[in-house]
């Protein structure tokens, strides 16, 4: 099953009564993900659904943003879930979205750090939000070559690299190279909240649409949490 988010596809595989162990989550991930970002395993841990995600190379992620939106999007078509409110656990923690027939939003991890650094004088902050991020702010986002200069600092940083300028107050431009795709993907969920993050520094604004290649994605401050929302679909069966 292929669902994407925002253009993030991720390939979807339902352990609910075929549990895996590691090794053969591994093998499955690197046999069958292809060009697809990432795969999604669906199992139960505490009562809760539970969200297992791989990189496409075949090393699994505490979090992945925009999968857990595809997650939940798979729960409510299958029929595991309804409209509302919903708990769900991860590796990075028992986590709370809110799915809708035409979108779904989830409250993304905290912070765990953030702090300004350079790498080969390139000015960022380092966060880690799930994952780790190196959010980077530049002119002309359009214009940058992501796949190189993105690959640079990520090698540099072992983080996921955010490039980022704002178009007008609370709208952004926005792009991301992924660690463990090791490429340019269409949006990336944890890049646009850990972005977010630094630029409510700056800003103090509560709500930002952040437009990546895949379309818009919106962030916003409710109950002490930073929500990610935006659109899933299914794309194929199987």
């Amino acid at each position: 099953m292929r669902y994407s988010a925002n253009g993030n596809s991720f390939v979807i595989f339902n352990l609910l009564t075929k549990p895996m162990n590691d090794y053969e989550k591994e093998r499955l991930v690197l046999e069958n993900v292809g060009d697809d970002d990432g795969a999604l395993f669906v199992e139960k841990k505490d009562e809760l659904f539970a969200m297992d995600y791989f990189n496409r190379d075949g090393k699994r992620a505490k979090f992945c943003g925009n999968g857990s939106r595809a997650f939940l999007k798979y729960l409510f078509d299958e029929g595991y879930i309804n409209e509302g409110r919903i708990k769900f656990w991860s590796y990075a923690g028992v986590l709370e979205g809110i799915v809708k027939r035409d979108k779904v939003s989830v409250a993304m991890p905290d912070a765990s750090s953030i702090e300004k650094v350079y790498f080969d004088s390139c000015e960022g902050y380092l966060i880690t939000v799930g994952v780790p991020h190196f959010v980077v702010r530049r002119e002309n986002v359009e214009k940058i070559d992501v796949e190189k200069v993105g690959k640079y600092l990520r090698d540099l940083s072992n983080a996921n690299v955010d490039f980022f300028e704002e178009i007008s107050r609370g709208f952004l431009r926005i792009r991301t190279y992924e660690r463990g795709v090791e490429r340019e993907t269409k949006a990336c969920g944890s890049g646009a909240t850990a972005t977010f993050i630094v630029y409510r520094k700056e800003t103090k604004v509560t709500e930002a649409t952040f437009y990546t290649l895949g379309g818009p994605l919106r962030l916003y401050l409710s109950e002490g949490k930073i929500f990610l929302e935006g659109s899933v679909e299914r794309c194929s069966e199987g």
